[in-house]
């Protein structure tokens, strides 16, 4: 038996560690620490958490990125490559919204509040999309990546779709406006 002071004898003792358990909760839409049964902090069910993180007691939650760049400039492409099928169906959603502008354009008046109204769902549905859109994805990865490679990955997925989307959107202005203009005679 060891006095008061002197050290283990228990050879488990010098590795034996406190570890904090960490999962995404969809209903919080955040990692946050799990309780005893599994669930969150603000008492959503086990079953709203999902994946496993070990954290040393000292580390602080990570945070993920509130806003996709990427979801939000190119939902067509970054949704099917983070395995959100859901973004596939933006683009009929622009191609009504260019044809709304178009008829606007030649139509005018009324039609403008209309092509206006479109573009403004179209943008809050995009808005909606890239909030919701990390949690997510990042669901998908949890066991493979940690929360700073994936923050690092979207950063550049959210640069490169800039000149990717500036370019869609001249394109489809050019042809709007230019060729359009010359097949119609």
């Amino acid at each position: 038996m060891a006095s008061e002071g002197a050290p283990s004898l228990d050879p488990l003792d010098e590795v034996r560690f406190d570890v904090r358990s960490v999962g995404y909760c969809v209903l919080c839409d955040a990692i946050v620490e799990r309780t005893g049964d599994g669930g969150c902090l603000a008492g959503h069910e086990a079953r709203a958490v999902s994946g496993q993180m070990v954290l040393d007691p000292r580390d602080p939650l990570p945070v993920l990125p509130r806003f996709s760049l990427g979801a939000f400039l190119m939902p067509p492409i970054w949704g099917p490559a983070h395995g959100q099928w859901a973004g596939a169906f933006f683009l009929p959603i622009w191609l009504f919204a260019d044809s709304a502008i178009v008829a606007a354009a030649r139509g005018g008046g009324l039609q403008w509040i209309g092509a206006a109204v479109v573009i403004a769902g179209t943008l809050g549905f995009e808005y909606f999309f890239a909030r919701k859109a990390n949690g997510v994805a990042y669901r998908r990865v949890m066991g493979t990546m940690s929360v700073a490679e994936f923050t690092r990955r979207e950063r550049i997925w959210g640069y490169a779709m800039i000149p990717l989307a500036a370019a869609l959107i001249g394109w489809s202005l050019y042809f709007d406006l230019v060729l359009s203009a010359t097949l119609a005679r």
